[in-house]
Formats: C-alpha cells, sequence, structure tokens
C-alpha cells in the first residue's frame, strides 16, 4: 500500500536543492519516486555549460530509478527576474515589451528564450506574467507585467505563450486568477483582493482566459485570496477556484501548477503537509514543495498518507497524473542538439527590442540628450544591482566624453557638474526618492533621472524635469538608454501603464 500511495505521488511534487550538483538528498528522493520535478534557482547556475550536464544528470538519474522524465524548470521572465544571465540571452521584461506595442516582440522573447532553454535541457519556463497591473503600489508584480491594460496583456501573453510552446517549452502564464491588484507581496504575507466578480472577471481573468482559448498548456497559481471567488482559501487550496473556475467554467485542461509553497502567504498559516494535501484536494497537479529538505519531505509524506486514508481522491490524482504525463510527453525531452545559447543574433533581438521600448516621459527643458559637459552618473535603488552591476555609467562613458560614475550621493553632490544622471531601480521599495529629492535640490534642471525598474516611481519625485523609462536593469535596457542620453537613439517607447494624475497610458514626451 505505501508503494502504491509514492507511486500515485511522487510526480505531483516539483522540488530545489542547493548547490551547482544534484545533492544526495535529491538522489534519495529520485531514487525512491517521490518527485516528478525539480526547479532550478540562481544558486543551482555557474555557467551554461554546467547547467546542461546538470540536466543532464538528472533525467539519467530519473531514467535508472525507472521515472518518466522529469519536469525541470526555471523563473526566466525577462527583465528583471532571471535564473540565467552569465552566457544568456537576457531580454527586456514585460513592461519594456509592452513599449513597444508589438505582438513580433512578445513572441521573438518568447521563441529565442525557449530555444535557449531547450538547449540547456530546460523544459519548463514560469513565465510569461499575465497579471494586469492595476494597482501603482503593487510591491511584486510592476514592470513584471505588460501593462495595465487586459486587452493589452492578453495580447502580448499569447504571442509570447504561442511562440514559446511551439519551440519546445511548456510555460505557466502566472499568477493565476492574477497578482496586479495586490497590496501586498504574497512573498511576505498572504494578500487579498477585493474586487467584485465582474470585475474580476473584465481585468484578472482575461489574459489567463485568453491564453487558456490559445491552447496554453501550463498555468501557475498565485497564493491569494479573492473573497468574490471564495472567501475562505487561497487560489492554490481552492475547489472553488482551481477546479470549477480554472477547469469547468474556463476550460483548462493542462498542467496546474502551485506557486512555491515557502512563501509566508501558505507556510505562516499552514503546516507543509496541510498545505500539499488542500492544494492537491483543490486540483493542482504540481505541488512545488520548495525550501528545507525536512519541509520537502513533510509534504510528500502527507499527500501520501492521505492517499492511504482516502482523505485525496484516488480517481482524480490518476486524471491529474495523466495531464503531467501529457505535458511530458509533449516537452520533457533530451536538450535540443542544435541552436546556440547568447548568440550575437540572440543579443541584438533583445537590444532592437530594447531600443524599441525605451521611452522619454518627460524633457521639460529639452535635457535629452545631454548636452556638452560633465556628466556624473549616480546608481541607487537595490544594493546588490549598485554593487554589481554600474551598467548604466559604463554604458554612457562608452559613448559621451567626460563621465564619472560615482560612488556615492555624497561625491555628487560635493561636486560640479553638468548633467547629473541618476539610475533609480525602484521595485519593491522607493530607497532612491531622499536621493533624487536631494539631488534635484542641488542640480535642479540639470538632474535627469533614468527608471531602471517601476516607472510609478515619478509619482514620488514630480519635480523631476526629466524622466527616461528603461523599464529594467538588464543590459540591453541600460544600453537603449544609456544611446538616448547621448543622443544615438531616438525614444520611440510609450508608456503602457497610466501614471495617474501625470500621464495617461500611451505617453511619451
Amino acid at each position: 500500500m505505501i508503494a502504491q500511495a509514492a507511486d500515485l505521488i511522487g510526480q505531483h511534487f516539483m522540488v530545489d536543492f542547493s548547490g551547482p550538483e544534484i545533492t544526495p538528498e535529491l538522489e534519495r528522493m529520485l531514487r525512491e519516486g517521490r518527485i516528478g520535478a525539480v526547479i532550478l534557482f540562481d544558486k543551482n547556475i555557474r555557467s551554461t555549460q554546467q547547467v546542461r550536464a546538470l540536466t543532464t544528470d538528472l533525467q539519467s538519474l530519473a531514467a535508472k530509478a525507472g521515472l518518466p522524465p522529469l519536469i525541470i524548470s526555471v523563473d526566466q521572465e525577462g527583465g528583471m527576474v532571471n535564473r540565467l544571465v552569465e552566457g544568456f540571452t537576457v531580454f527586456p521584461g514585460a513592461m519594456a515589451i509592452g513599449a513597444t506595442d508589438r505582438l513580433e516582440d512578445a513572441a521573438t522573447v518568447g521563441r529565442i528564450t525557449a530555444l535557449e532553454l531547450r538547449r540547456l535541457g530546460i523544459n519548463t519556463n514560469h513565465a510569461p506574467v499575465l497579471d494586469v497591473n492595476t494597482n501603482i503600489d503593487n510591491p511584486v508584480i510592476g514592470v513584471r507585467a505588460y501593462g495595465d491594460d487586459p486587452a493589452m496583456v492578453a495580447r502580448m501573453g499569447v504571442a509570447y505563450l504561442k511562440a514559446a510552446q511551439d519551440a519546445g517549452v511548456l510555460i505557466t502564464p502566472k499568477h493565476f486568477p492574477g497578482h496586479g491588484a495586490t497590496p501586498v507581496d504574497s512573498h511576505l504575507d498572504l494578500p487579498v483582493v477585493t474586487k467584485d466578480r465582474l470585475l474580476l472577471g473584465r481585468e484578472e481573468l482575461l489574459p489567463f482566459a485568453e491564453a487558456i482559448k490559445a491552447g496554453t498548456h501550463g498555468m501557475l497559481a498565485s497564493h491569494i485570496v479573492y473573497p468574490a471567488l471564495d472567501p475562505e482559501r487561497p487560489a492554490t487550496l481552492s475547489p472553488k477556484i482551481i477546479t470549477t473556475l480554472l477547469r469547468s467554467e474556463l476550460g483548462f485542461d493542462g498542467v496546474a501548477f502551485t506557486d512555491s509553497m515557502d512563501m509566508k502567504a501558505i507556510s505562516a498559516r499552514w503546516s507543509r503537509g496541510a498545505a500539499a494535501v488542500g492544494a492537491l484536494a483543490a486540483g493542482m497537479d504540481v505541488v512545488m514543495a520548495l525550501g528545507a529538505g525536512d519541509d520537502q519531505w513533510a509534504s510528500i509524506e502527507a499527500a501520501r498518507h492521505a492517499v492511504e486514508d482516502g482523505t485525496l481522491d484516488r480517481s482524480a490524482l490518476r486524471a491529474s497524473a495523466a495531464r503531467i504525463a501529457r505535458a511530458k510527453a509533449r516537452y520533457a525531452r533530451p536538450p535540443a542538439a542544435n541552436g546556440g545559447v547568447g548568440t550575437d543574433d540572440h543579443r541584438a533581438q533583445a537590444q532592437a527590442i530594447a531600443d524599441r521600448a525605451v521611452t522619454l516621459v518627460r524633457n521639460r527643458v529639452g535635457r535629452v540628450p545631454l548636452p556638452a559637459g560633465r556628466t556624473v552618473v549616480l546608481h541607487v535603488g537595490s544594493d546588490v544591482w549598485v554593487a554589481s552591476s554600474p551598467r548604466l555609467g559604463a554604458e554612457l562613458s562608452d559613448m559621451l566624453p567626460d563621465v564619472t560614475i560615482a560612488a556615492g550621493a555624497r561625491e555628487v553632490l560635493e561636486g560640479s557638474w553638468d548633467n547629473v544622471v541618476v539610475a533609480s531601480l525602484s521595485w519593491r521599495s522607493y530607497l532612491s526618492v531622499e536621493i533624487i529629492q536631494a539631488l534635484h535640490a542641488r542640480f535642479g534642471e540639470r538632474l535627469v533621472v533614468v527608471g531602471a525598474g517601476n516607472p510609478y516611481e515619478l509619482l514620488r519625485f514630480q519635480m523631476v524635469d526629466a524622466y527616461l523609462a528603461a523599464y529594467g536593469p538588464d543590459p540591453a535596457s541600460m544600453r537603449a538608454a544609456a544611446k538616448v542620453l547621448s543622443g544615438r537613439l531616438e525614444a520611440r517607447g510609450r508608456l503602457p501603464v497610466a501614471l495617474p494624475p501625470l500621464y495617461p497610458r500611451g505617453h511619451a514626451a
């Protein structure tokens, strides 16, 4: 009975692990048939060659254990969220694509990202983000969304998913039924979205419904409570949302993944075992049992016991396993033998998209392009980004004479400069506001801010006369911004979100 329960449960679990090699714990899980999927994070990645070797070893170990091929997944959205960076083509993020207003750009990102993942043996990508960012203070989505218009988000997402699936990678539009209106990051707490059912249908649900009509084979659900849909349970634990809405009403027959069960929205309120059983009972196919090894085992064992005592319905699990098997037959194939990773052509296409996306939001006194003179560039926002990647300053130094990359705000405030450029990375916070206010008080119209993250930050320092939105800190977006500042490129992008009360969607200076 135990072996039968383990066989029935194993394919429904995804785990993570530490380091660039298979750990003994992971090897045991595979050898015993306890899991059917693995997700890779930064901690597992050293180089493209190492990733290909790792995925090959993982699939070999599964085969030796008599298991079906593994789902091997990653979060490779582009822009702000990438696991593969060095040697890989990093595309601008979703909001940058929205700023180009070109479906072919969304399709290009989906296709090339999928081709490069397939080359490395990764068969599933947790993208695209189909959340409609209707809350300007959303702490976790922002530039990860294509924009704030549901119809546009749907069009872009469908273009991406069709191209990615045609290129051989399972994609999982996220975060069903929508994370764009949340005031809370589900990594940290349990968000509640209080919109009524009609409004949810017009805004949150529209892109996901269109993705299902377009034939998406995957979906990733959120840890969010929607009282209009289920007043008690978040989507990942809700039969009303997963079985009734997603499957029966919207007609989705692909593989439904939970978001990470290690996120505080779930882990702070439910035990790992109870959450895993609840997700499977709700109709989820793959439970992301991420985190510490003990938590992973607790999730898997609780599900096994729930099969034994009848808490989980065996026929429903078999139907779920059949969905997983169909997806694996289609996508969990050996790594693509042909095709390059991070090729000059792929990177050129990423650059072309970034060049089309960069948006001159405000240029009151004609400060862009920068006039001749001494220019200083300061990077503010995320400490990690500022310390490791002063990209805008480096790019601008290659295009203009007399450019200084400042080590900190004091160096800028105490110096004499003709142009002061701030590359501001705002996403989960607005760390740059006080610095920008101080710089404006000192330099006035000589200050130019380049948004390397959320353009919503402009609402926090409306006194700034020149603002350029690049929508992400990726190399292509920073190079595009430098081109505009230096006069080598005319900004052509348009805001894919409104900045009330300053600017409507579609604005460009």
